[in-house]
């Protein structure tokens, strides 16, 4: 496991933030790879329901990210403090957690998802189609969140190697699963949602035995404090659960501003949606990288060198951001070419990418920066952020503005919502961005 309190602190986040990024990187691919090879297989039709069933998952799994974020942060608070002792009970509480909201989700997603479809404004053929590959996902979701409860582990341990690792195996088998599935099977959009629940379920059960045989618990020594951990976790995730969820929830009612205008938006807005995922991945995790070092350094009473190490981050960011966007501008007609060959589709992903990606770096920083807000246990002002940008800002410039301007104005939304977003979190951080490390007094959590 990995000591974040001694060392160059840049080095020590980026060595962190690389392994999960080469996983995540895969991960990604699948999803890019997946867009590609549904658009080529199924179609227009095929994207737009990948893409309409999408936030519906990401609102189920919502509340899983923030807590298994919150046991994260605990692990490495442990670590840093040196109170390895209380593993145990995290643990534990971690496992209770995985296996309620899992079965919980099983059955929500059973009952609700063509209420919800319904609400959306989906109908015909492209609610069957989203009604089978979301049903067809459910199956898989105890692995699916089973692997994200290990991956938690692993980085509040500071071992992002073994995240790595596992994730990327579930990566890779679920991109030759589904080539095999669609392209050699020709089994649709169904194909598509078995393959990830085969690839989870085999990275899940891997996962499992790696974290057993490089972390044993060992005898019980005294009575796990679990109900502790999962008030902990609770308090601590419930800030981070619902920013997700509220992300979630406005993804599903842009799709709902925008599914009147047919097939074609719907699938270049799920082209731009993953190709965002996968431009973005590298800055969601040195935000983890961040928040993890942030934890262990004030775990251990350091708060200079948090403060250091997020500075230097921003540096490192800011560049790769210039680096990202410009090969994405770039190389827009070939990316938009590659998930398919429908000259209206092509044009809008084209459209779309030369509006936003200019501004990536308002969306980098911001999410670094709620990384530091995180691993202080701040974990309130990013859910507010996210409010402010989301809910106040891009939601209703996307309703109120699509009428006079057009699908143009949705993809302005997202840029307005990323300034928002970035004004407030400077604001909150603002004691730590521009005082010298010696004056820096932090807040205590919110």
């Amino acid at each position: 496991m990995t000591d974040m309190t001694e060392g160059p602190a840049l080095r020590k986040i980026v060595g962190f933030a690389l392994p999960l990024t080469a996983a995540n990187l895969l991960q990604q691919g699948y999803v890019l790879i997946d867009g590609i090879l549904v658009g080529h297989y199924v179609g227009v039709d095929g994207l737009a329901a990948v893409g309409v069933a999408g936030p519906m998952f990401y609102l189920l799994n919502a509340m899983f990210i923030g807590l298994g974020t919150a046991f994260t942060i605990r692990l490495a608070h442990l670590r840093g403090a040196r109170q390895d002792g209380e593993r145990r009970g995290v643990v534990l509480a971690l496992a209770l957690v995985t296996a309620v909201w899992s079965a919980g989700c099983v059955v929500l997603a059973t009952v609700a998802a063509r209420p919800v479809l319904g609400l959306m404004g989906i109908h015909g053929q492209l609610a069957e189609d989203c009604a089978l590959f979301f049903g067809t996902l459910s199956l898989g979701f105890p692995a699916m969140f089973g692997l994200a409860a290990v991956s938690a582990y692993f980085r509040g341990l500071g071992n992002s190697r073994a995240a790595m690792w596992v994730q990327g195996f579930g990566n890779v088998a679920n991109i030759v699963l589904v080539w095999v599935f669609l392209s050699v099977l020709g089994m649709g959009i169904g194909g598509a949602a078995l393959a990830t629940v085969i690839a989870s379920a085999a990275a899940f059960v891997v996962g499992l035995v790696a974290a057993r045989r490089i972390y044993p618990l060992g005898r019980k020594q005294a009575e796990p404090a679990v109900r502790r951990e999962l008030v902990d976790a609770v308090r601590l995730g419930f800030p981070l659960a619902s920013q997700h969820i509220i992300l979630a929830v406005g993804i599903m009612v842009l799709v709902w501003i925008i599914q009147s205008y047919g097939a074609v938006v719907l699938a270049a807005f799920t082209i731009v949606s993953r190709l965002e995922l996968f431009t973005g991945m590298l800055f969601l995790d040195f935000s983890g990288a961040v928040t993890a070092f942030v934890a262990q350094n004030l775990g251990g009473a350091d708060r200079d060198r948090a403060r250091r190490g997020l500075v230097q981050t921003l540096g490192l960011t800011v560049g790769l951001t210039a680096v990202v966007s410009a090969v994405v501008l770039l190389a827009r007609s070939p990316i938009a070419g590659l998930f398919t060959g429908d000259p209206a589709t092509q044009e809008l992903t084209e459209r779309y990418v030369l509006i936003i990606y200019p501004f990536l770096v308002l969306y980098t920083v911001m999410v670094v920066l709620h990384g530091y807000l995180n691993g202080s246990r701040r974990t309130t002002a990013p859910l507010i952020c996210t409010l402010i940008a989301f809910v106040v800002v891009q939601v209703p410039f996307a309703y109120l503005l699509n009428g006079p301007f057009g699908i143009d104005a949705v993809m302005w939304a997202v840029v307005a919502g990323w300034t928002a977003g970035l004004t407030y979190s400077v604001h909150c951080l603002r004691d730590v961005l521009f005082t010298r490390p010696a004056a820096v007094e932090l807040k205590g959590a919110s």
